[in-house]
């Protein structure tokens, strides 16, 4: 009763890492005569999913035995789906899910280990970046494969940052890497610009705070929520930490360092309005295509002990079906095999690659923008192992809300953090 519980709970919750995610239900049917059909779901579209359907499209050209029939779902819908499908012994051969959807997956029994499989198929474990990789296995098991890592990152206009005198000879930002040293940078930064240029476009509300508080708490030493024991979770948030990542982005706005209320503060950096953004990887791309921009993209400043971010992972997990073909299955993961290695053209959405074969490449390090921020890959902090994963980032992003708009203090918005998530574990 309480696997279906958490189950049910997971599927009225939508994942806010879906929000460049959406289509309508799609696919090509015309499977070429002898080839193997895998049919495959996934949630991209925008420019994500023009270059996910450019390297299925290159595995359907580059041989003629296997068909992967890409078929494209809502986003808004896509777990709920996709959980309802499986649970039901049926939906695709092969899916997309996020790392912090695994253990949702796994704890209902809906998706198989890979190890047996990849060891038939010659895909090999040894030439993925570990830290990705260490977010896919379960008891020991490999349970997905791992397509890239998306972060959160930084962003800088290089021609604001010059006009205010804090840009380096070798491009990098002058600034102390300190927590009062970032608070200086910015503080400078609002002085010196332009009127009406803003020195730290952010959204004043919702995930993109909560993924940076996440990194800060990262920096700071903070490992997770709740603890990773599926049948009994613990609170495990160190209040400290915690409030201390908290307090210091609140400092933003109470020095104005970051305006309220922003619509849209990717829009703002990209028309130059802004001199620095923190956003995901995949703004890369976007920003790339204005003319106009001189732009660098660099890691979210390590101002604390440690280096930290947000991140998260697409991979590619093999559905637990009752009409299960093995056949099917090998050809899937050499799909999957396929996919990682050609990590490059996946880069071109800005995410950074899965396999550290792909990241150490020529062709990987001759991107214009992707190599400035790989090194993240190795420091990412994951989301819980949970099955109340996609509660808790609702939980986290509402509660920190209520401290930005100054509705509540920091330990206010904590206690009360606390008893939701308390109640969602039922601890």
């Amino acid at each position: 009763m309480k696997k279906i519980m958490i189950l049910l709970v997971g599927l009225i919750l939508t994942s806010i890492l879906l929000g460049a995610c959406s289509s309508e239900d799609s696919g090509n049917s015309e499977v070429p005569e002898g080839a193997t059909e895998v049919v495959l779901w996934n949630p991209f579209s925008g420019g994500d999913g023009e270059y996910f359907e450019g390297l299925v499209e290159k595995f359907n050209d580059d041989q003629s035995d296997i068909f992967v029939n890409s078929v494209f779902q809502d986003n808004e819908e896509y777990y709920t789906k996709l959980i309802t499908s499986l649970s039901a012994g049926e939906g695709p051969d092969i899916a997309v899910a996020h790392t912090h959807v695994l253990s949702e997956l796994i704890n209902g029994d809906l998706i198989v280990g890979m190890d047996e499989l990849a060891s038939e198929e010659g895909l090999d474990w040894d030439e993925f970046n570990q830290n990705i990789l260490d977010a896919t296995v379960f008891n020991g098991e490999h349970y997905a494969v791992p397509m890239d890592t998306h972060a959160l990152i930084m962003f800088q206009n290089n021609e604001l940052l010059r006009e205010a005198d804090l840009l380096n000879d070798d491009g990098s930002i002058k600034m102390e890497e300190t927590p009062e040293g970032f608070i200086e940078f910015l503080t400078q930064l609002k002085e010196d610009l332009p009127d009406g240029k803003i020195p730290f476009a952010f959204g004043s509300e919702g995930g993109g705070l909560y993924w940076l508080w996440w990194a800060y708490y990262s920096q700071l030493g903070g490992e997770g929520i709740v603890s990773e024991d599926p049948d009994n979770p613990e609170y495990v948030l160190d209040l400290e930490k915690g409030i201390e990542a908290a307090n210091y982005i609140k400092n933003f706005f109470d020095e104005e360092l970051i305006p309220l209320n922003l619509a849209s503060p990717s829009s703002e950096f990209e028309s130059g309005n802004a001199a620095i953004v923190s956003s995901g990887v995949w703004d890369t791309g976007l920003f790339e295509k204005s003319e106009e921009l001189d732009f660098t993209p660099l890691p979210i400043p390590n101002v604390f002990e440690q280096n930290g971010t947000w991140g998260d992972s697409h991979t590619l997990v093999l559905p637990n079906s009752q009409d299960t073909d093995e056949e099917v299955q090998k050809v899937a993961v050499q799909f999957m095999d396929f996919i990682t290695d050609n990590g490059v053209d996946w880069a071109e959405a800005g995410h950074i690659p899965a396999k550290t074969t792909v990241v150490e490449s020529d062709a990987f390090k001759e991107m214009p923008n992707s190599s400035e921020y790989s090194e993240v890959a190795d420091y990412v902090n994951f989301a819980d192992r949970t099955v109340h994963a996609r509660g808790l980032e609702d939980i986290i992003a509402r509660n920190l809300d209520k401290l930005w708009s100054d509705e509540a203090t920091a330990e206010e918005a904590f206690s009360d953090l606390e008893t939701e998530v308390k109640e969602l574990i039922n601890e």
